[in-house]
């Protein structure tokens, strides 16, 4: 039987949340996120959104570099457009969870949202509190 793109989809959307409300638990930050419901009938909104947040969250079968598709980095990119800093979680089969956030987040790149960091989900939720200072949200 072949598998709902739509199923699978929400499927990564709530492993996603429940893993972001998870790191959030473990670095004493009492916000919490949920998905975002309006998403699956109006186009161009975000999965998630935290604060000043748009998170994109894709889950597909298959790749041989476990790198993520320019398209994607857009998608987010237009949804968070110049209200919100743009976050791309993705994750292929047998691969780890990873996410793209704007570089200027994690290191002193210039603030732009085409200059880019990739890192393991689990890297971001460790350095959370600094990338949080970094968006100036407050836990």
């Amino acid at each position: 039987m072949p598998i709902n793109s739509r199923t699978k989809g929400a499927t990564f959307e709530r492993l996603i949340v429940r893993k972001i409300n998870e790191c959030f638990e473990r670095e004493g930050i009492k916000d919490r996120v949920s998905r975002n419901f309006d998403q699956s009938w109006k186009g161009g909104l975000a999965d998630i959104y935290y604060k000043n947040f748009a998170i994109e969250c894709k889950r597909y079968k298959q790749s041989n570099t476990n790198m993520y598709r320019q398209e994607w980095w857009e998608q987010v990119l237009k949804s968070a457009g110049d209200k919100y800093i743009p976050l791309l979680i993705y994750k292929f089969d047998r691969k780890t969870i990873m996410a793209v956030i704007p570089a200027y987040l994690v290191s002193n790149a210039p603030k732009h949202n085409q200059v880019t960091y990739m890192c393991p989900l689990e890297d971001i939720c460790k350095d959370i509190k600094n990338i949080l200072e970094k968006a100036n949200v407050s836990g």
